[in-house]
């Protein structure tokens, strides 16, 4: 057993003990065989006295006789733990009852000890027992306020990662298009993990794969490329998806470190993008240092995971929606609605730039034959062919659009009517020259032309005036034999002129 002196060794400094007693004798005594270097102790001769020493000076323990001249040793033991909760106590007392003894205990008393003692040893050893107690009792006091500011400062932690999760996922939410959806992961993982690398692999062709865009700290080395490479085979299902995306690498240093890359990367983790059982993409974080990565961040990687790939499919789903709703289902160019707010915006641009703008209405003649004849399955194939020699007969900045029915516009900026009549000869041309087929024979095709060129000088800031032109050009082409180009007179000039 550890001696008073060793069980107070750790705190810094002596103990001190007090003896409560009317008795000199015993007083001097108990000094005499307990008072030490690593034990001080003082006397009292009545309970008034002790509680006066009590408010000057903490005492480790107290030795209380049971029966005192001013007040009952109880009620002092009463007071002792009102005063000094952490002060341990032991009861003397030369008429000893189980009574007094259980009562004593109950008030928080360590030992109960008899009158005479006869036995010395017996009193160093309960005053050890009281100070490895009371050290006992402070370590456990210490450790549960550890373990309490441990606790709220998870609780805190786990509050700031949530509130990250929160963030990330409103912010993953309003990202509508691939590209915000990657760069509000991107931030995410480097904020929430310490990182020095990292890549990002894309598998779905729908989410701009395969391709690998790799952020690091410095210009990587193949040797450290490869370890990324083959983090991410761990978690792949998809190895030739993987192969295609390392062959569309791409590296981005930011920011460069003033040192050379690690000969070797310590800690290297991969998640999967997955969403609805399809793999998108994996994610791929690396440190130069042994063991980055606690459980926690780990975790916290798979769950941001979780949140982009979801939002990758969002995105996905947003530009197909996007795009049935601007495009024909036919023929996959835009739609009526669609072209005219795309008229819109080039009319405003012309405007507000001074520079010409010119439409053109086009018109497949003969195909209300072929659809007579070979029905209308035929004919939709052939507006298909007829969309498809228009598109790629136009310049990159041209707008192609499925007018209504047979018909096609084509919004021509920066091109005044008289040079756009070159562009539509070439198209008509190209028509005329195509073997369409139906029913195994082959069909000749035609398309009439009628242009119109819009001058924010002169005309009305309404499109509908300048389809209105264009379709008037469109009309006398085809009444004038079909096959055939018409270009609209220019604002305030009459027809006959």
């Amino acid at each position: 057993m550890r001696s008073a002196q060793q069980s107070v060794a750790t705190t810094g400094h002596r103990a001190r003990l007090l003896v409560v007693d009317d008795d000199r004798a015993v007083r001097e005594m108990i000094h005499d065989v307990l008072e030490g270097p690593g034990l001080e102790v003082s006397l009292a001769h009545d309970g008034k006295q002790a509680l006066t020493f009590m408010e000057w000076d903490f005492y480790n323990v107290v030795i209380i006789d049971l029966r005192l001249p001013d007040v009952d040793g109880l009620a002092l033991l009463r007071q002792v733990k009102a005063r000094s909760p952490d002060t341990e106590a032991l009861i003397l007392s030369a008429h000893a009852d189980l009574a007094s003894a259980v009562e004593a205990l109950r008030l928080g008393a360590c030992d109960y000890l008899r009158k005479p003692l006869q036995d010395i040893g017996q009193l160093k050893k309960a005053v050890e027992r009281a100070l490895e107690r009371q050290e006992l009792l402070l370590a456990n006091r210490y450790l549960m306020d550890e373990l309490t500011r441990a606790n709220r400062e998870l609780r805190r932690q786990r509050r700031r990662e949530l509130r990250r999760l929160e963030e990330v996922g409103l912010a993953l939410a309003g990202a509508l298009h691939r590209d915000d959806v990657l760069e509000v992961f991107q931030r995410a993982i480097t904020a929430a993990l310490p990182c020095d690398v990292l890549g990002l692999y894309l598998l779905s062709p729908e989410v701009g794969g395969p391709s690998v865009r790799v952020h690091s700290q410095w210009p990587l080395p193949d040797c450290l490329l490869e370890a990324l490479h083959e983090s991410a085979q761990q978690v792949c299902t998809e190895p030739e998806a993987l192969q295609r995306a390392k062959e569309n690498l791409e590296v981005i240093v930011v920011p460069a470190q003033p040192n050379q890359a690690p000969a070797t990367l310590g800690t290297c983790a991969s998640s999967r993008l997955a969403t609805r059982g399809t793999c998108l993409g994996i994610v791929t974080v690396a440190a130069e240092r042994d063991g980055a990565f606690a459980p926690e961040e780990l975790q916290l990687l798979r769950i941001l995971s979780n949140q982009a790939a979801a939002a990758l499919d969002n995105a996905r789903l947003f530009e197909q929606a996007q795009y049935l709703a601007t495009r024909d289902g036919l023929t996959g160019l835009l739609n009526h609605r669609s072209f005219y707010q795309r008229l819109e915006e080039e009319m405003s641009r012309s405007r507000r730039h001074s520079i010409p703008l010119t439409l053109v209405l086009i018109d497949a003649d003969g195909l209300k034959r072929v659809n007579d004849r070979y029905g209308h399955l035929t004919g939709d194939e052939m507006l298909r062919v007829f969309a498809r020699l228009i598109s790629t007969g136009v310049r990159r900045g041209d707008v192609v659009a499925r007018y209504g029915g047979d018909e096609f516009a084509i919004l021509l900026p920066h091109a005044t009517p008289e040079a756009s009549v070159s562009l539509c000869e070439r198209l008509r041309r190209r028509i005329e020259a195509h073997e369409f087929t139906a029913g195994g024979q082959a069909v000749q095709m035609g398309a009439s032309f009628g242009i119109a060129g819009y001058d924010p000088l002169v005309d009305a800031e309404d499109p509908a005036a300048v389809v209105k032109r264009a379709d008037e050009a469109l009309y006398r082409a085809k009444t004038g034999g079909r096959n055939r180009i018409e270009v609209a007179q220019p604002t305030g000039v009459s027809e006959e002129q």
